[in-house]
Parts: C-alpha cells; structure tokens; sequence
C-alpha cells in the first residue's frame, strides 16, 4: 500500500497534535517532529523532550528531526534518542527560515557541499548501530543544479530514505517546485526517495505514484494539515470528489486540541496563537465564511473563540445541507 508520511511543521505538527490526529483521522504511515537543535549544552529543553517522550509518542511511527551543523551535537542527540527506543533519525537539511540558513543549518548547510560531506562522513562513522539516519533536503541554496554535486555527496552514505522538497532555499514555499530534478533522483539516488511539496489532494498523490513506479513515500506536511482526512481517504481508495470534510469529526478533532492547549499551555494568548496557526491551513475549508474567520483571527478570549468556531461549524454545515 502506498505509504504516507506527515510532515514536520515548526508550533504545529508537535506530540498533541501528531497524537490526536491519530486518534480521529490517521493514514500516516511515519509522523516526523518538528526539529530538534542540539547544541553544546547537551540537553533536551522540556519542550523539545516532550516531542520525543516515548510515554507520550508512539516510537515506532514517529521520526524525530534533528538540525544542527555540528556532528558532536548531533551524535549526541542520536545516542539519546536511540536510548529511548526509536530506530530513525531524520537530518533537516531542507529548513528555509533565514534565521535557520544564517547559520549555515538546514538548506543553509547546502550551499557548502564539502562542511556537508564532512559531516555526514563524521555522523555515519560515529553511528551507533541498529539506528537508521534519513535526510530531508531542498535542491541547495541558490541555484537548483546544486543538486547534482549534492546528490552525489548522498549517495556516498547509507542514507535509509531521501525525501527531496523539489525547491531551492530561495523558492521557500511559493515559486513552482521543480520535477525535473525529482526526476534526476529517481534514476541516480542510491537511497530510497519520498516526494515532499505542493501534495494537496487524492489526485496528487495517485498521479505522484502512477509517476514513480520506484516512490518510496509521499510526505505531506500543509496539505494534509488543510484536509486531515486525506491520506485515510487515499488509503481508502476514495477520489476527491468523493471526500469533503466532516464537520462533526472535525469538531471533535478541534474541541481536542482546544481542551489540551489549553491544559498544557500558560495563559490564553499562547492557547489563541496555538490554535489560530491551525485555522490559517484549516480556513480553505470554508469558503464563503471570510467575516466569522476574520472575528475568529481577531478573537482573544477563548470563550469568545469558541463561540465563533461553533458558529462558523453551524453555518457550513447549513450551507452543505
């Protein structure tokens, strides 16, 4: 069957989402966290833990992904987490956030091909056994035929999976992606490849499979958080025109998350930004309802949030009906 992975998102895909997402949809095949940064302290913060818990993640479906430049932090991190149980470590080598690529970490680190081989020569000799290192990578940093020397750097190491974002760091989320170069992998990468970007419906996903015949997985990261039901649809065999969302297992799914922010979280304000990062993938959902989702975006009591999410569930679904 075709394999679906969710894709990490920095304050969204985190352990309470990953776990009720699990809970009310499902489909996901591997749940990836949002990177973790090693560094010289040598210690997890309590957030960055709590994404890894095995007491509150399943270790055997969730990845999670490191960032760093450095192959002593990241060792450290891997002989760590190895500790708890999981078998994969994801390396982010496609983070495009300026801050990110300032340092010369994510698809920063891209743009200096011999630090890369480097340090992929220093994590792969100083692995411990029985862990498995995949890669998440954009084609480089500037230019898209960075790729072939950085294709060629991967293929010199026992990479267990590549997912490949077919953009350049300068592409962020909005230039066309890039084909071509997926296409390049397929025939030259020695590890096996999962296809990240722009995936948004049960059409893309079949059209991505029909493509590759040797597709190891499909990541998704905004689309599947847009429409939760869509890789339990795909798995399902259903067409697009078959899924709409249904409101009353989206409302349950809300309600959820709502009630465990609100737990977890000190203060209103940070529930209300928590929650307002979802609705910004969440909102497509519901066309023709612009003015509730604008009072929703201004909202900042969570009672008064509630109420226009409840409002905003009735209206759709009196308009479906």
């Amino acid at each position: 069957m075709n394999k679906i992975y969710l894709a990490p998102l920095e304050g969204v895909t985190d352990s309470i989402y990953r776990n009720t997402f699990e809970i009310y949809y499902g489909g996901v095949d591997k749940y990836f966290t949002p990177f973790i940064s090693p560094n010289s302290t040598f210690k997890f913060t309590a957030r960055e833990f709590r994404d890894i818990n095995p007491e509150t993640n399943n270790i055997k479906t969730t990845v999670p992904q490191l960032l760093t430049n450095n192959s002593e932090h990241f060792l450290w991190a891997v002989k760590e987490i190895a500790s708890l149980g999981y078998k994969e470590i994801n390396f982010n080598l496609g983070c495009p956030s300026g801050t990110v690529v300032a340092k010369k970490k994510g698809s920063g680190l891209l743009f200096y091909p011999e630090e890369l081989d480097k340090m992929l020569y220093e994590v792969f000799e100083g692995l411990p056994s029985g862990v498995d290192i995949s890669i998440k990578t954009r084609l480089g940093k500037n230019d898209p035929e960075e790729f072939y020397e950085i294709l060629d750097i991967y293929n010199k190491y026992p990479i267990s999976e590549l997912t490949i974002h077919p953009r350049i760091q300068s592409d962020f989320y909005k230039a066309p992606i890039r084909p071509e170069f997926f296409d390049y992998a397929t025939i030259h990468s020695k590890a096996p490849l999962v296809f990240n970007g722009d995936v948004n419906s049960v059409g893309n996903i079949n059209d991505l499979y029909r493509k590759y015949d040797n597709l190891n997985a499909i990541m998704i990261g905004r689309g599947l958080i847009a429409n939760p039901g869509l890789a339990l649809a795909c798995k399902k065999g259903l067409e697009d025109k078959d899924i709409s969302l249904d409101l009353t297992l989206f409302k349950k799914f809300h309600d959820d998350l709502l009630a465990q922010y609100t737990e977890i979280l000190s203060g209103e304000k940070p529930v209300l930004h928590r929650m307002k990062e979802f609705l910004a993938f969440w909102q497509i959902n519901f066309q023709g309802e612009e003015k509730i989702i604008k009072k929703l975006r201004k909202s900042n009591r969570i009672c008064e949030y509630r109420d226009y999410v409840n409002t905003l569930i009735s209206s759709s679904a009196t308009t479906n009906d």
